[in-house]
């Protein structure tokens, strides 16, 4: 039961020439190329049984002998794919069940009413390229397809590479991308074929997915906590990215951006310094708060401003064009190499690993949990005498602070200093959403200004100046105390 890890990518087939002729393909290479032609036809019964239990059942044709391969379920973070693979030779072109021996896959395998079900639902006809390749101390095959995906009368084309790891180290699956995405405008897949020519049978909507937990021993080192909350943080941003695309729902681009605050929690927790990744995720945060704070504007603040039904439709309607344009870049930079480097060199970054540590788990986030609540208590002296810009740093450092203890609060699992740790972060919460509240209230302020420059036709609606004004007013008077709350909780580290 080998677990496959291989990072797909797609090309297009323009560059395929450009691909077979790449150095890190050339000076790598340990033996001859190899082309041949795969045929794979894959089984499920009418409702799709298999997909229902996570399962892929494949048989393929491949230099004149048949192969089968059932496949469970596994994940992809940076499009990079692991799942348990059971693969054997069989005599036929059909599912030989002797072969499937596992203890987890007998009892559903060995019903008989479920194999009188399965029957060929979808085919894959591919003409593959293989290159093993000796890439820094690992060996690394690389695939490209170039084919065809036929799922009754439809039918589409397919150009992907994968590179999958035989043996060595998944951070070099990584660089090899990286040195080919230089010349190559290669995009992530995260998405299987067998993913793909379900997709012909049942409508797969499209889901946000919010932060998980990470789980954390106070025993663990550093680089295991590092790496399983550098991977929780991509699983977290990509897991979104298709609706964030889409540009219907909020819930997307709003989970994305705070999938890139946890990274950054992440990455200065661990005193991990990237000039380049820090200007990336400036880039990508940049764009998504474009979206996000027209879609609060239209969706949260304008309804209470509570203008008149002619002055609001006007106002909407030239939001709704703003929105309509913010979600194009936003798709434009999502579909981007840039975001593509952006993503592999993250997952190269969390596979490589922690330079070398010498503090534990324990110490490293106390010293941050420290450093944190420090600077957040500095930022807020004589809070009420603050300028709204430095209350807007408050912020800043209250949600820093709320996201360490989020992520890294299992290091100290003992009851009290858990209750302690609950209490605090609901305290943050607190104190956010009374600040992230004005916060948005001036970003639509802005908005509405530049609108009304622009726009002449609007420069008679002043209406919503008052009304936001009495919102600002009642948030800031809720604030001092939120802020004395905050100072008297007791910290847990």
């Amino acid at each position: 039961m080998p677990n496959e890890i291989e990072l797909k990518l797609r090309i297009a087939k323009e560059d395929i020439p450009r691909l077979r002729r790449h150095p890190a393909i050339l000076r790598n290479l340990t033996e001859k190329a190899l082309t041949r032609r795969l045929v794979s036809t894959y089984y499920d019964t009418e409702d799709l049984q298999l997909l229902d239990r996570l399962i892929s059942l494949r048989v393929r044709r491949m230099s004149g002998g048949w192969f089968q391969a059932v496949k469970a379920a596994g994940h992809s973070l940076a499009g990079l794919h692991q799942r348990l693979e059971w693969e054997d030779i069989i005599s036929k072109g059909e599912p030989d069940y002797t072969k499937i021996i596992d203890p987890s896959l007998t009892p559903i395998f060995d019903n008989p009413a479920l194999r009188e079900a399965l029957k060929p639902i979808f085919t894959t006809d591919m003409q593959r390229t293989e290159w093993q390749l000796a890439y820094q101390g690992s060996h690394i095959e690389l695939s490209l397809d170039n084919g065809q995906l036929i799922a009754g009368q439809a039918s589409e084309d397919m150009t992907e590479i994968e590179l999958e790891l035989k043996h060595g180290e998944i951070k070099h699956l990584f660089a090899l991308a990286l040195e080919l995405q230089a010349d190559i405008p290669l995009t992530i897949e995260n998405i299987s074929k067998a993913q793909r020519g379900y997709a012909y049978y049942r409508h797969f909507p499209l889901k946000t997915s919010k932060a998980r937990s990470i789980s954390i021993h106070p025993a663990d080192s550093p680089a295991t906590t590092f790496e399983q909350a550098g991977w929780e943080c991509l699983r977290h941003l990509q897991s979104n990215q298709q609706s964030a695309m889409q540009g219907t729902d909020s819930e997307g681009v709003h989970q994305m951006r705070i999938a890139l605050r946890r990274l950054r929690t992440v990455l200065r927790t661990f005193a991990i310094e990237d000039a380049y990744i820090e200007t990336e995720l400036d880039w990508l945060d940049t764009l998504l708060a474009k979206v996000r704070d027209l879609d609060v504007l239209q969706h949260d603040t304008l309804p209470q401003l509570k203008l008149g039904t002619k002055p609001l439709s006007a106002i909407q309607s030239i939001v709704k064009q703003r929105h309509k344009r913010a979600c194009s870049k936003l798709r434009t930079g999502l579909k981007h190499p840039r975001y593509q480097h952006l993503l592999l060199t993250l997952g190269n970054l969390v596979a490589t690993g922690l330079p070398a540590h010498d503090k534990s788990l324990k110490k490293t986030v106390k010293s941050r949990l420290a450093h944190l609540h420090k600077t957040l208590l500095k930022s807020g002296r004589k809070f009420r005498r603050l300028s709204a810009e430095e209350r807007h740093n408050v912020r800043r450092h209250a949600r820093q602070l709320r996201d360490t203890v989020e992520l890294f609060r299992e290091t100290y699992p003992d009851k009290k200093k858990s209750k302690q740790a609950a209490l605090l972060s609901t305290t943050l919460k607190q104190m956010q959403i009374l600040s992230g509240n004005l916060n948005d209230l001036l970003n639509a302020r802005n908005i509405l200004h530049d609108m009304t420059k622009r726009h002449p036709a609007l420069q008679a609606v002043t209406s919503w100046e008052k009304i936001m004004e009495k919102l600002e007013k009642r948030h800031h008077s809720a604030l001092p105390e939120a802020w004395k709350t905050l100072k008297q909780t007791k910290t847990f580290w």
